[in-house]
């Protein structure tokens, strides 16, 4: 069961889960992003796909959402029971960089020291390691990823990461540019471009990343449908 607490690191869980995570093979991420609002929507992912993934990543806004997430998993041990045993997760344009919790987060996390008690600290980055692979994680709005990749490969690049994980353009997409690939897992609550509401799953192996786009209709009947995108 994951540890619903902020390490140094700034990923929730137990630093051991994180240590863990990077010698597991075959590993599986679960990715969302921009869900703006939309709590429900990530709730119904979390409890469907969660529980075979080794991890959960956000990239950014909806950390309103995340923050509901978290407070649910404190008080409903079922719910918590089925979440991955880490979480990691950045700042998007409409975050803040910290957000109140009912519940002492922090209080592993000396960059928590000084501040309110329950006070979730939301980076602008975070690096993953997964099965020897490392993960730039981001929301893409500092890097202008509306109109080129360059400084997101340059910063991938320069952090020793192979995959860039990134949202704000809320359109689902993989690309591979010279060591880095590409993958943001669209809207799972606005998508753009005439495309579903949807997210990612990402398969880790040793040698190599698999990506499938999960696509979801109905999302605010109370009983949305998901299908892997062709």
């Amino acid at each position: 069961m994951i540890e619903l607490l902020q390490e140094e690191n700034n990923l929730i869980g137990s630093a051991a889960a994180a240590r863990s995570l990077e010698k597991k093979e075959h590993a599986r991420l679960l990715v969302l992003s921009d869900s703006h609002g939309n709590y429900r929507i990530m709730m119904n992912i979390l409890m469907k796909y969660s529980p075979g993934c080794d991890a959960f990543i956000f990239c950014g806004d909806g950390i309103t959402d995340l923050a509901e997430v978290l407070e649910t998993a404190d008080s409903d041990q079922n719910f918590r029971a089925c979440l991955p045993p880490v979480i990691a997760f950045v700042r998007g344009n409409g975050d803040p960089d910290t957000f109140p919790l009912s519940f002492d987060v922090g209080k592993n996390n000396p960059l928590a020291k000084g501040l309110l008690k329950g006070t979730l600290i939301v980076p602008s980055r975070q690096i993953l390691c997964v099965n020897n692979t490392n993960f730039y994680i981001t929301h893409g709005h500092n890097e202008g990823v509306c109109y080129s990749k360059d400084l997101l490969g340059m910063q991938s690049k320069y952090s020793e990461c192979t995959v860039a994980l990134y949202g704000h353009t809320h359109i689902a997409d993989e690309a591979t540019e010279g060591p880095v690939t590409f993958i943001n897992p669209g809207s799972c609550s606005r998508p753009r471009d005439g495309k579903k509401p949807g997210f990612a799953i990402i398969t880790v192996e040793k040698d190599f990343t698999d990506t499938a786009f999960i696509k979801i209709e109905n999302i605010f009947s109370g009983k949305p449908e998901f299908s892997v995108e062709r």
